[in-house]
């Protein structure tokens, strides 16, 4: 993990609103510092990488017309230098 990649991935998770609802409340947000946050879910080789958060943006809603049942968000990533999309097995709420 870059120091550079922490800062980063926790400005990613403004307004403080949606910092506090994601690291106090629902708690979802401590994944980001999970080794696994960068490798694929099925353990074969690491997710695929965006170097913007704008590309991978419009990969996750490219995803979330594909596949209606689940929702995909976009995250920075804190060990590498790019974005991922991670994925949950239910359709979730926007809370802001």
């Amino acid at each position: 993990m870059k120091w550079k990649n922490i800062k980063l991935a926790l400005k990613d998770q403004l307004p403080i609103k949606r910092f506090f609802i994601n690291f106090v409340i629902t708690r979802n947000a401590w994944g980001l510092f999970h080794k696994n946050s960068h490798i694929r879910g099925d353990g074969k080789g690491l997710k695929v990488m965006y170097n913007t958060r704008e590309s991978a943006v419009r990969a996750a809603e490219s995803m979330n017309i594909k596949y209606p049942d689940k929702h995909f968000s976009v995250y920075k990533c804190v060990h590498c230098d790019g974005y991922h999309v991670g994925k949950n097995n239910y359709r979730r709420q926007k809370m802001i």
